[in-house]
């Protein structure tokens, strides 16, 4: 099935002369200029949820295939095979739908924030970090991936693309070193 849907371009923003750079981090997604702090998304309740099923999953799918070897050692005459057994594939079910509530709500989370930040400043700069460079630190892999730091990036983009703003991505190297006032390369600085 093939739909063609005209659609309108979207409401420009009205210009606010306001400009803003922002900061990404593991503890709050994003930092900005003026000293705003915005939170990480916290899916810990349903990543508890979707681990306790995960357990369920994989101890329904051990025993299925314990049974499905005695069926075929013991040479049953209709011997049943993995598909035929539910439980376990109601486990995976449910894990599944308790991963899609977290991802559906950290979307929902990043599109409520990215809107509010193009409603409010005309000029956003943010720094173009390479994530799958930064995930092999395997401390804090799980904190990055759960930061989503890339889609909200990509939110940023095609939202002030649509809206008539400017984002400006600038190269992350030695931008915690040297002072955006003065210049001055204070070296290297410690993770924490």
């Amino acid at each position: 099935l093939s739909l063609q849907v005209e659609i309108s371009e979207p409401e420009k923003y009205s210009l606010t002369d306001k400009q803003v750079g922002i900061d990404v981090g593991v503890a709050d997604l994003a930092i900005l200029s003026n000293g705003l702090k915005y939170p990480s998304f916290d899916s810990s309740y349903f990543e508890k949820k979707a681990k306790i099923w995960q357990k369920k999953y994989s101890r329904c799918r051990h025993l299925v295939k314990l049974l499905v070897l005695q069926n075929k050692n013991k040479r049953v005459l209709c011997p049943r095979s993995l598909e035929s057994f539910t439980n376990w594939q109601k486990a995976q079910k449910s894990k599944a739908k308790c991963q899609a509530k977290v991802a559906n709500q950290r979307r929902d989370y990043l599109h409520k924030l990215t809107t509010h930040l193009v409603k409010q400043y005309d000029v956003i700069i943010i720094e173009d970090l390479k994530t799958k460079n930064l995930q092999k630190n395997h401390h804090l892999a799980k904190s990055i991936a759960n930061a989503s730091w890339r889609i909200f990036r990509q939110m940023l983009e095609y939202k002030c693309e649509w809206y008539g703003k400017k984002l400006i991505a600038v190269d992350p190297k030695n931008t915690s070193r040297i002072c955006s006032k003065c210049g001055y390369n204070s070296g290297a600085k410690p993770l924490e």
